[in-house]
């Protein structure tokens, strides 16, 4: 796990492509955003989901479920394959040191890593859509629930401040942030292990970032504009300012401050 893998070059070797799916990822997300009409009724951060995502979250057929993960985990492709450059790289660098100097046997184990990373999302995009559709029904059975819903928006945004600023966080921000840390006691060969890697890594990555989906999920319905402004938070939270207590205390005030405006506007935002 030598520092030369590190260098701009093999940095630029593996960004690149990660970059450029990436890019591919937020095209296919705008154009799915337009395509289904249940996410494209209310584009605005103040949406009500119980408005924009009836048409997915009606009912908990496989159709249904499938369309919601394919959106779901071409966003978090979208969103999350930037911040993990850093990782990748270090990743596939210590694959070189190891001897694997054949290009398909590096792009293949990085490919099995970066898929046991998603199967985490995956998996959290399925609790996701549980979640949301027993909130759904619940509020069915109960019709007077819906009167609730700025101060379920509110909570869901004051609680994603303050996770920023508990110890789990900041214990899975540091697995996430530090890839010599989590690489010296997580490190396996071959196929099997790139893909067990991975879905460890995913692991630490998704409780350091779970909420922020939630928030863009429950909160934000899925539009673009959170998806771009949640995912320059990670991108900033992992790629450059690690574990710095500042920005977990302004990312924070950021999340209550949204609390508020929902708790003390929520008709301006359309929820009453």
């Amino acid at each position: 796990m030598s520092s030369r893998s590190f260098n701009l070059s093999f940095r630029l070797t593996v960004g690149v492509p990660l970059l450029a799916v990436a890019a591919g990822a937020w095209y296919l997300s705008a154009y799915l955003y337009q395509a289904t009409p249940s996410m494209a009724m209310g584009p605005s951060i103040g949406a009500l989901p119980i408005a924009t995502m009836m048409g997915v979250f009606g009912s908990p057929n496989v159709g249904q479920l499938s369309t919601f993960l394919i959106v779901w985990l071409v966003g978090m492709i979208a969103m999350m394959f930037p911040a993990m450059i850093p990782v990748t790289s270090f990743y596939s660098g210590t694959l070189k040191n190891e001897g694997a100097s054949n290009s398909p046997s590096v792009l293949g184990l990085s490919s099995l890593f970066l898929s046991g990373y998603l199967l985490l999302y995956l998996l959290l995009g399925c609790a996701m859509f549980g979640a949301v559709y027993l909130a759904f029904q619940l509020g069915s059975i109960v019709p007077s629930l819906a009167g609730f819903s700025a101060a379920g928006l509110t909570a869901v945004l004051f609680f994603t401040g303050l996770w920023q600023l508990t110890p789990l966080k900041e214990k899975s921000l540091a697995k996430c942030v530090s890839p010599m840390g989590f690489f010296a006691s997580h490190f396996r060969r071959g196929p099997t292990g790139a893909f067990r890697m991975g879905a460890e890594h995913g692991f630490y990555c998704v409780g350091c970032c779970w909420l922020y989906m939630l928030v863009m999920l429950a909160v934000a319905a899925m539009s673009l504009p959170s998806m771009v402004l949640l995912s320059g938070l990670i991108i900033v939270e992992k790629a450059f300012v690690g574990r710095a207590r500042w920005f977990r205390w302004v990312s924070a005030g950021i999340f209550f401050s949204l609390a508020a405006a929902v708790a003390v506007f929520p008709a301006y935002l359309g929820l009453l």
